[in-house]
């Protein structure tokens, strides 16, 4: 069985929120307790934009440049690393409200582990750029990947019937077995136009009509149309759903739900190997900032003439406005200080919620926004930080990713899982992933800013203690949450033919646009797909 692809974003929450990435609030339970934190990325600064209430000084320094990237996200730094091995070093890199997004990594008592995305399958038959990236990041030679990345066993476990097993589907029966034979058949099959049906980038996907029909009805209606009627079958692909896209089968497309199973093809990768490492995919962030040799300074006054390698700055958009001769953009650094950068051109690697807000006039893209934008999935990401582990059942050993039946959050990861080499770790971390899918996305937000961290923290830990008990909280050193309100864009019916974005992933201007908004859904693929391309048509205006 594959293993579940939590490829949680590779979503970039870009360079135009708040250079604030420390949390929010230290708070506690009761007496005597662990320490609780609850942060919320961006939320200040996007709140600001959103809303017009930042404050501009009526005089600001100018500077020049060739290429400014707004965001730090996987679209961006796949921008930069695009322009880098093409030999431009003439380019600003805004890292914004996380330095390096949604794949940001933290460190405590000596532990490193993610707070977003955590891991990489091995690239589809389409993927070359990401074969290109391996490549280029020392993890891949001649086909032959670095083992130390690969994904150790035990890799994954279910606690189903108040035991422990390795595989996440709770049972074979016939509906499980009609799907994947099904499945099987279709990872391969071609479209009229000669294109695999379902293929990550989704770019490259087939146009075929008989089959893109299937993204005008939800997953669910599909299965309930194909008779499958099994109950646990029907629980492994919603939490399949919600693991990847953040809603279930009753809110993602038909479409969307066949192309997490067939993406990726018939390969050798039968098991779902996948790349990995303590602190998630901030290991390939950081890779790709040296390969990249981007130089990191707190303001453009600390930028030497000439330019001879990328810089990166700690700061965000406010504005951004293309014209004739290439791109204006209004930028705030972490220490409150204002620039304006007349750039030849610029990516915007921002979500479009945001981007919405800061690209003026983005209508003129055909993107508008009341009508074209991408509904967000809220999320909670949740690092338990640990004295040691939790005593096992017996009979059953800790694996990388740890799901229980019919729970409401997504299991948890072992951030210490890839040093298992080398003996149990005094501390680790444990990462619950939580995927908020209860209500509507609107509703959630309302509740993320209204609740108790006691509320916060129950619904982040619930599984962890119901399988646990308070053998967890006699472990734990401390909690850091992460609130996500828009972590990433939701595959739901009629997103294919969303003609906005198809306007935004067309054009070819001074600005370029690159997030895997575009794409509909948001994993690390999609988004430095994107990133790539925006690389290369600003390399083609040259």
């Amino acid at each position: 069985m594959k293993i579940s692809r939590r490829r949680f974003l590779s979503h970039v929450l870009g360079a135009s929120m708040v250079g604030l990435t420390g949390y929010e609030a230290w708070r506690y339970f009761r007496p005597g307790q662990p320490p609780v934190s609850i942060a919320f990325p961006g939320k200040a600064t996007g709140h600001a934009i959103r809303d017009a209430r930042i404050n501009v000084p009526a005089e600001i320094p100018r500077f020049s440049v060739n290429t400014v990237i707004v965001g730090s996200g996987a679209a961006a730094l796949a921008a930069a690393w695009q322009l880098s091995r093409q030999g431009m070093q003439d380019y600003i890199l805004l890292d914004g409200a996380e330095r390096n997004g949604n794949n940001r990594g933290e460190q405590q008592f000596g532990v490193n582990y993610p707070t977003g995305a955590h891991y990489l399958p091995l690239p589809s038959p389409e993927s070359e750029h990401i074969r290109e990236l391996l490549s280029d990041l020392q993890l891949c030679q001649h086909g032959v990947y670095d083992e130390r990345a690969l994904l150790q066993v035990p890799n994954e476990r279910l606690f189903y019937q108040q035991q422990w097993q390795n595989d996440l589907l709770p049972h074979t029966d016939a509906d499980s077995k009609r799907f994947f034979q099904f499945v099987h058949r279709l990872s391969s099959q071609r479209g009229t136009d000669g294109k695999r049906l379902f293929t990550i980038p989704l770019d490259l996907a087939s146009m075929d009509s008989q089959w893109r029909r299937l993204e005008k009805i939800t997953f669910a209606d599909w299965l309930e149309q194909q008779n499958y009627r099994s109950p646990t079958f029907l629980w492994y692909l919603d939490y399949c759903c919600r693991d990847d896209y953040g809603q279930g089968i009753r809110q993602i497309s038909a479409w969307a739900g066949l192309h997490y199973f067939c993406a990726r093809g018939n390969q050798q990768n039968e098991h779902g190997t996948i790349m990995t490492w303590p602190d998630g995919l901030n290991e390939l962030s950081q890779r790709i900032r040296t390969f990249c040799r981007l130089h990191p300074v707190t303001g453009l006054a600390d930028i030497s003439l000439p330019r001879t390698q990328p810089y990166s700055i700690n700061a965000f958009a406010v504005s951004i406005e293309e014209h004739n001769q290439g791109v204006r953009l209004l930028i705030c650094t972490e220490r409150q200080q204002y620039y304006w950068l007349e750039a030849q051109h610029a990516v915007c690697a921002m979500p479009l919620y945001i981007a919405a807000h800061v690209v003026k006039d983005i209508q003129q893209y055909g993107f508008k926004p009341d009508i074209h934008m991408p509904q967000y999935a809220p999320w909670i990401v949740a690092n338990f930080l640990l004295r040691g582990f939790p005593a096992e059942r017996k009979g059953s050993k800790l694996a990388w990713d740890n799901i229980l039946y019919q729970g409401k959050g997504l299991g948890y990861v072992v951030a210490t899982h890839q040093q298992i080499r080398q003996g149990p770790p005094a501390y680790t971390s444990f990462t619950a992933y939580t995927a908020l899918n209860h209500d509507t996305p609107a509703n959630v937000r309302r509740w993320m800013l209204s609740a108790s961290t006691d509320e916060i923290y129950q619904c982040a830990a619930a599984e962890l203690e119901q399988i646990y008990g308070v053998k967890l909280r006699r472990r734990m050193l401390q909690a850091r949450l992460s609130l996500r309100g828009h972590a990433m864009a939701v595959p739901q019916p009629g997103y294919l033919s969303n003609q906005g974005l198809q306007s935004l992933r067309t054009y070819t201007g001074r600005l370029q646009f690159a997030h895997s908004d575009l794409s509909g859904y948001s994993i690390f693929e999609e988004a430095c797909y994107w990133g790539k391309r925006a690389a290369v048509q600003i390399l083609a205006q040259h």
